[in-house]
């Protein structure tokens, strides 16, 4: 049965005075925001996207989703070393995380997430004339992006190119190179699937890495840390800033041209390198990356760096 995360109801009606120190809050850390919005723009070797003081891309248009609330679902082979059901409660869980936001103002954040049931799909794909479906899927053995062997997981995301509206994302998670665990036993926590995926739902939804240290979306992930688990308040920032409760958006659960649980589209072949034509849909990724250590005690520390590519893509 279709599982739901549905927004909930403000939670009270706070006084005057209150509400006002918090619309004051709010429009400070605004002014001061640290978090990103992925955009259109993509580095190339001839030319860099230009970024301001926090290193946030200036130029493109931003990524966001047309709706309220996006419908996702798991590969059901899931990962040989984990249990699917145990998984599948994880991987909801990471949604949850950027669901039902409660903003600073008072409101809550218009985007939500739908679970469909577990499907045949695993591949990272979208299908220009037909049905698809937003995936989170484990690869266990065939890990096949040259240049990011380390990778634990990866974000595609297919997008118009002129506009930034989101037609489709899917998740891989890199189980075939990494030992990722579900524990809450601190001694056993190796790299934490909840963590690891509550920061790619964030790129999922069109959410750029922070230059904020304890950010969700900062791009370091520490072996062992469950941090990430939890939304922090730039992290809030930038879901209540992309997807306000009042921004009009109705809720559609329908990927782009219909749903379906199977991959019936041919996976695109190769990397374009050319800027489509005006209204076409570009292939942009987001990705946790292996790097080299940002501390000299924790030589162990994993970056987590954005790439951006280009596949052929989808027209309207």
């Amino acid at each position: 049965m279709v599982r739901s995360v549905r927004r909930t109801k403000k939670r009270s009606i706070r006084s005057l005075a209150a509400t006002l120190a918090a619309l004051g809050l709010l429009a400070a850390a605004n002014d001061a925001a640290a978090y990103c919005r992925s955009t259109t723009c993509r580095s190339t070797k001839d030319r860099e996207c230009p970024t301001d003081e926090n290193g946030c891309t200036t130029d493109g248009a931003k990524l966001f989703w047309p709706t309220s609330c996006i419908s996702y679902a798991t590969n059901r082979l899931g990962t040989a070393d984990l249990d699917p059901a145990d998984t599948r409660a994880i991987i909801r869980k990471t949604f949850q995380a950027w669901s039902d936001v409660d903003c600073p103002d008072g409101t809550v954040a218009a985007m939500t997430f739908q679970e469909r049931e577990p499907v045949s799909c695993k591949q990272s794909q979208y299908n220009k004339t037909g049905p698809n479906v937003n995936v989170v899927l484990f690869q266990d053995s065939n890990w096949r992006y040259r240049g990011i062997d380390g990778t634990l997981a990866k974000t595609s995301v297919t997008y118009n190119d002129a506009t930034g509206e989101i037609y489709d994302a899917d998740i891989e998670v890199n189980t075939a190179n990494n030992e990722v665990t579900i524990t809450d036993d601190p001694a056993k926590v190796q790299y934490d699937l909840q963590a690891i995926l509550t920061h790619e739902v964030g790129h999922f939804i069109g959410i750029a890495h922070s230059p904020d240290p304890g950010a969700v979306m900062f791009a370091s992930y520490s072996p062992g840390s469950t941090t990430q688990r939890e939304l922090h308040p730039d992290d809030v920032d930038a879901v209540c800033g992309i997807y306000p409760e009042n921004g009009g958006v109705a809720c559609n659960t329908e990927p782009r041209n219909g749903f379906s649980g199977e991959c019936d589209d041919p996976e695109p072949k190769g990397l374009c390198s050319v800027q489509p034509a005006s209204g076409g849909a570009s292939y942009g990724v987001a990705a946790l990356v292996l790097g080299s250590g940002l501390l000299v005690a924790r030589t162990r520390r994993r970056s987590i760096s954005s790439t951006t590519n280009l596949r052929d893509g989808g027209r309207r």
